[in-house]
């Protein structure tokens, strides 16, 4: 598996988060959307593992960043006084389709895939800056850090994505 990011730069402590219902519930919307993008960064990594090895190991060095989000977004959630379960059902954005002559079909799938992937990663990184700022609003600032940083993550797998496409 690929590096993930968050091993390079620690996350801020949840000390001091206080119970706050309505931010709870905006986070675990969240939250469950990583749970979404956790299984599609995963699937992606199986569909591109044996034509482009490469790419498959950084999807999943990326899903591994989103199950710490999930997991760090789960934590801020029980500390807001909220509970972290989640209730979604995995939505994947449609299959990636390499049946016949995987070699040449893999680089036009790449493509599109790190394109809808740097789309989810954009509305993702802008959710989380909402929310940071909410939580600053409510005077939750642990809670506006973890989620900066956790937006800070998300900018970098746009980067990340990007710099295939050039």
């Amino acid at each position: 598996m690929g590096n993930s990011e968050h091993v390079k730069k620690e996350y801020p402590s949840l000390d001091g988060t206080t119970c706050n219902f309505r931010l709870a519930c905006e986070v675990a919307r969240q939250q469950a959307a990583e749970l979404n993008t956790i299984s599609e960064y995963l699937y992606q990594s199986i569909m591109f593992r044996e034509t482009m090895p490469g790419l498959s190991d950084m999807f999943d060095g990326i899903a591994l960043d989103e199950m710490h989000h999930f997991r760090m977004l789960g934590e801020l959630i029980n500390r807001l006084g909220g509970d972290p379960t989640v209730r979604t059902a995995v939505r994947g954005r449609g299959g990636i389709c390499l049946r016949e002559d995987k070699d040449s079909r893999a680089p036009v799938a790449a493509a599109r895939t790190l394109g809808c992937n740097i789309a989810a990663e954009r509305a993702a990184y802008n959710e989380y800056i909402r929310l940071a700022s909410l939580a600053e609003r409510m005077g939750q600032l642990p809670a506006a850090t973890l989620l900066r940083r956790i937006a800070c993550d998300e900018r970098s797998h746009i980067e990340r994505q990007e710099e295939l496409l050039k």
